[in-house]
C-alpha cells in the first residue's frame, strides 16, 4: 500500500510547482525521502508535514497544483495515512479552497467570455476534487462527528 502512495505522489507536484513555488517543490522531495523509510501507510499519520505540503498545494491560486495537490491528498485520506488530529486542517484547507473557487467565479463575471469559460472549466474541476476529498472524508476513519465539525465543511457554491 505504501508503493502506491509512493508513486502516486513521486513528482505530483514537482513539475508544476518548480519554479513559482519552490517551498512546495522542496516538501514534496521532502515528502518523498520520508516515504522511502516508511513501510506502511499507518507510519505516515504521525508526520504532519507529509500532509502538510499537500495542504500547501491546494492552497496556492493554480488551478493544476490545487487539483494535484487534492488528488493527493484523497489518496493520503484513502489509505489512513493521515492523523485524525489532522482532520480540523484539511477541513479549513478545503473551506479556503472553497473560498478561492468563488472568488475566481466572481472575477469571471467582469471579464471576457473566453478567459471566463477558462475559469469556469478550471472552477468545475477544482469543485468536482473538493467534493470527492468531502466524500472520502465521509468513507474513512476521519469522518466528523458532530455538527460543529460538519459546519466546518466547504460548502457546494
Amino acid at each position: 500500500m505504501i508503493l502506491i502512495l509512493r508513486r502516486s505522489i513521486y513528482g505530483a507536484l514537482s513539475a508544476e510547482a518548480r519554479h513559482r513555488y519552490p517551498a512546495i517543490k522542496d516538501g514534496e522531495e521532502h515528502a518523498i525521502l520520508m516515504l522511502r523509510s516508511l513501510s506502511s501507510s499507518s507510519e505516515i499519520a504521525p508526520h504532519d508535514d507529509i500532509l502538510r505540503i499537500f495542504l500547501m498545494a491546494c492552497e496556492v491560486k493554480t488551478v493544476k497544483l490545487s487539483v494535484t495537490g487534492l488528488s493527493c491528498l484523497q489518496k493520503l485520506i484513502a489509505h489512513d495515512a493521515v492523523s485524525p488530529s489532522a482532520l480540523n486542517e484539511i477541513l479549513a484547507t478545503l473551506k479556503d479552497v472553497s473560498d478561492i473557487v468563488s472568488f475566481f467565479f466572481t472575477v469571471s463575471c467582469f471579464i471576457s467570455y473566453e478567459i471566463e469559460s477558462i475559469i469556469e472549466m478550471a472552477d468545475e474541476g477544482v469543485q468536482l476534487k473538493t467534493l470527492q476529498t468531502v466524500l472520502i472524508i465521509f468513507q474513512s476513519r476521519l469522518q466528523p462527528d458532530g455538527e460543529v465539525r460538519i459546519r466546518k465543511m466547504p460548502k457546494p457554491k
